[in-house]
């Protein structure tokens, strides 16, 4: 029955895995570490591509309020936010017992898109989280009369970089691309400004993370249960600069830093063989995103006056993520296998965003042409649900309400293993 119905998970898992709330991309995979042979390499990569769009985008206020201009709006912005993600691993049985697993990884991310001129440009123009994980995770197993246990642990080196622009006087571009801004008698002129002219953010920083969890095995009937917890990234060294040289005025390039964190996460997952030919599998994985609020930037200056400014922050103001899938795989032959799978993510936004609560339908095949070799191509399809979003209360740049319908989101999921 072990060789009948054990086969990888990856293709259906990788595709639902990567698209999760808060910044998760799936975190850091370890599923390989499970191979029954003693040496396997596998190369993964994921393409998600969202297809929100955000409505009915209105400003709270506006900077050219006191021209007589009304606060701005935008009928519909489509957000570009499609994404890759990789994955490579390189498994090695030390004897009998000891497992590790040595994997390289884009984890957690964000990406997004909403273009020039509209209401939304001076909240951000583009936005991106991008990450590398380095990672080591050793399993010790213990052998019993019905199965085995597995002790786990590992380490990983993660390093991020974000990014964000903004139009930062973008309300005033129906003005023209340069502009000068009447002041009151007695106050000095303020220089004038380039509206198409973007404040740049870039910060980076890198952490230590780590993980430990155990695992129970009945090989022959293809059981396997694991509880893994993931420790949070401490990124309480977040530093670069914000750059508004192409605004105008007293535009210029200054250090700036932030403290935040990838938060901590537990998952479980769980497979048996339900016929010498079927496998049910599942999990439920829960991230405290919760601890991502208001992150205050400090070291911004204002590129008119030059004065620094106290009230420049991300807003995510997320809640805590629980992400849950349940599927099943089918072996048809020797060769061939089959697997389809239900996901659900409780979306992590609170009163701004748009992370609503996500459905999805996944599946895949996977080919195994020799003993050696198998590949895995998988898809995924799903609903985006609809919601609202209102001022975060922190950054005024953040203060815009929006709406959004029900959207498509779609991904594939490709993959090759060398078994030796």
């Amino acid at each position: 029955m072990k060789k009948q119905i054990l086969f990888g998970l990856a293709m259906v898992m990788g595709s639902s895995a990567a698209l999760a709330g808060g910044f998760d991309r799936g975190g850091v995979k370890i599923d390989q570490l499970f191979d029954q042979q003693r040496f396997t390499y596998e190369n993964e990569v994921t393409y998600v591509f969202p297809q929100r769009t955000i409505k009915n985008v209105e400003r709270v206020n506006n900077l050219g309020g006191g021209l007589g201009l009304q606060p701005q709006q935008t009928s519909s912005i489509d957000v570009d936010s499609d994404y890759v993600v990789p994955r490579i691993g390189f498994k090695v049985a030390l004897g009998d017992s000891v497992d590790c697993l040595a994997s390289y990884s884009h984890p957690y991310g964000a990406d997004a898109e909403y273009g020039l001129n509209n209401a939304y440009s001076p909240t951000a123009v583009e936005f991106s989280v991008e990450s590398e994980d380095f990672g080591l995770t050793c399993a010790y197993k213990i052998q019993t009369s019905i199965g085995q246990f597995r002790a786990i642990g590992g380490v990983s080196y993660l390093e991020v970089d974000a990014f964000q622009s903004r139009q930062t006087f973008g309300d005033l571009a129906i003005l023209g691309d340069v502009v000068t801004i009447p002041t009151p008698p007695n106050v000095p002129p303020i220089p004038a400004v380039n509206t198409q002219g973007l404040g740049i953010f870039q910060l980076s920083d890198e952490a230590f993370g780590w993980r430990v969890g155990a695992a129970y095995e009945i090989p022959e009937i293809a059981l396997r249960a694991s509880l893994v917890y993931s420790s949070r990234y401490e990124l309480d060294g977040l530093s670069g600069t914000v750059d508004t040289t192409a605004v105008g005025g007293f535009g210029t390039i200054t250090p700036v830093s932030a403290s935040t964190e990838i938060p901590q996460a537990l998952e479980f997952k769980f497979q048996t063989g339900i016929n010498p030919k079927t496998l049910l599998f599942g999990s439920v994985k829960w991230q405290q995103w919760s601890n991502l609020g208001i992150v205050p930037i400090s070291g911004v200056t204002s590129p008119t006056t030059g004065q620094l400014l106290d009230n420049i922050s991300f807003d995510p103001l997320y809640r805590d993520g629980i992400t849950a899938s349940v599927g099943v795989g089918r072996r048809f032959n020797e060769k061939l296998s089959g697997q389809a799978a239900f996901g659900y993510d409780r979306g992590t936004s609170t009163i701004s965003g748009s992370q609503t609560d996500t459905y999805t339908l996944s599946g895949g095949i996977s080919f195994t042409p020799t003993d050696n070799l198998e590949l895995k191509l998988g898809g995924l399809v799903g609903l985006l649900t609809s919601g609202s979003s209102s001022p975060s209360g922190g950054d005024p740049a953040n203060d815009l309400n929006y709406t959004f319908d029900d959207d498509f989101v779609g991904a594939v999921n490709l993959s090759a293993k060398l078994r030796f």
